[in-house]
């Protein structure tokens, strides 16, 4: 109104900083952050605004006392609100400069905050994939990794990747 003072978030496209991380948070979503950085966070390469798959993988003591390792995927296609503390819109400000980061902020629903949770707090390690922005094909089901399924689908694995070299991206 007419005599009052104009704030910068009073403005739209004004200054990103004033209204924090919550302004980006689509409705009925969550952030949160979990612990990712170097080789978990595909060599500190993931940034705000990318989309990620997040890789569980599991230590647990199987029969005899022997460990067992299971690797799952727990999430697909979950953007990146922020890398340690930096958002999309700060980057864009320091002119995209690679900033080192411990924690990885994602955008997901209520039960997918509480997955990651009990997951991050399980013996174990969550890992990121980068995904290419135009990629949105999600697996209907995500099967569990363990070290005899390599040893069984290792060749037809390869085999597969060989024969789609020939083929366009």
């Amino acid at each position: 109104r007419r005599g009052d003072v104009m704030f910068w978030a009073d403005i739209e496209g004004g200054d990103p900083s004033v209204k924090g991380l919550s302004a980006d948070i689509k409705k009925q979503m969550r952030a949160i952050s979990i612990n990712c950085s170097g080789a978990a966070a595909v060599s500190s390469m993931v940034r705000p605004n990318d989309h990620v798959d997040v890789i569980g993988t599991f230590d647990f003591e199987g029969a005899a006392g022997r460990r067992n390792f299971v690797t799952c995927t727990i999430l697909q296609n979950v953007l990146v609100l922020a890398t340690g503390s930096e958002t999309a819109k700060q980057r864009l400000r320091s002119q995209g400069l690679n900033r080192a980061y411990s924690t990885v902020t994602l955008e997901v629903t209520p039960r997918e905050a509480e997955m990651l949770a009990v997951a991050e707090q399980t013996k174990g390690r969550l890992t990121l994939t980068l995904r290419n922005k135009n990629d949105i094909f999600t697996e209907k089901e995500s099967p569990v990794v363990e070290f005899e399924k390599i040893r069984e689908q290792i060749s037809e694995l390869n085999r597969e990747r060989n024969l789609g070299k020939g083929k366009t991206r």
